[in-house]
């Protein structure tokens, strides 16, 4: 074996023990936090973490400087045995929208800095649109991208818009970042974009959605020929949103309660008396001079 193919099937191994990293401990983590979990360099480490973030397998918080797994990850294999695996709630949402329409479903989302498709049911006739899992697309000039950019903060979103245009090798496909930002703040109210026609006789209906605490954003694309865009467009939105009910928001985690105080004598005085955790120092009144 040369040392060409050594290298690789270490490279292989590690990245499969880098996902089953993630589903033993079920949170973030650094690069530090899986080198030393793992006992890997840590160079090697990053490599493979970037790696997987242009794969879409994993999203990097660039401001906690974190990775975690995308649903990409959780979409893996659904189909050995979908007895089993296809009742989850996002892939049944797609396939009752794919059973109702006929056309081709996409379920999309975005990593570092594009939009990446996770998962697709092709349509049923001959004319419907091909698209593939894997496939990315522009994140400032998709009507998936935009709707994911509206859900970032104001601050996230100017900082993504001219990192995008610095990026942008094409002038005429840059963006005036103040009109994006009015756009943006319209789709974030609205939570869908329909497009009849992409330049290529093909059209979309994006609809965004339930946010789920601590995950990336998906959306719900319904792929089709301009025309039947065009014929059925608010049918369409009116299937997705009524079907996305079925994907509940994840609730937010409860602060843990805080245990009431028992009382206490200090200083002649009645306080509280905190348990283990908190402390209040209770400073005696001393005379004043008269």
């Amino acid at each position: 074996m040369s040392s060409k193919d050594g290298r690789t099937i270490k490279s292989a191994y590690r990245v499969l023990e880098i996902l089953e990293y993630f589903d033993r401990k079920n949170r973030t983590a650094t690069v530090m936090d899986l080198s030393r979990a793992l006992e890997y360099p840590q160079s090697s480490t990053s490599e493979l973490l970037r790696c997987l973030t242009k794969l879409g397998y994993l999203h990097y918080d660039r401001f906690k400087r974190t990775y975690s797994p995308t649903a990409r990850v959780a979409l893996l294999g659904a189909w050995v045995e979908p007895t089993l695996f296809r009742g989850g709630a996002v892939v049944t949402v797609l396939d009752r929208v794919a059973d109702a329409l006929g056309e081709t479903v996409v379920l999309s989302t975005a990593t570092s800095y594009v939009v990446q498709h996770l998962h697709v049911i092709d349509g049923l006739h001959d004319h419907a649109v091909v698209e593939h899992a894997g496939n990315t697309d522009c994140l400032l000039h998709s009507p998936q991208g935009k709707l994911l950019l509206s859900t970032y903060k104001d601050t996230h979103v100017r900082s993504a818009l001219h990192r995008l245009n610095a990026e942008e090798q094409d002038p005429t496909r840059r963006v005036k970042v103040a009109e994006h930002m009015d756009e943006l703040v319209r789709l974030r109210e609205r939570g869908w974009i329909a497009t009849a026609d992409h330049g290529d006789g093909t059209g979309s209906v994006a609809v965004l959605l339930p946010p789920r605490c601590g995950s990336d954003r998906l959306v719900l694309s319904v792929l089709a020929p301009t025309a039947i865009i065009q014929a059925r467009a608010e049918e369409i939105v009116a299937i997705v949103q009524e079907q996305r009910k079925g994907v509940l928001p994840m609730p937010r985690p409860k602060p843990a309660a805080r245990p009431e105080a028992q009382m206490s004598t200090a200083n002649g005085q009645q306080v509280p008396a905190w348990p283990m955790g908190y402390t209040r120092k209770i400073i005696p009144r001393t005379a004043t001079a008269s």
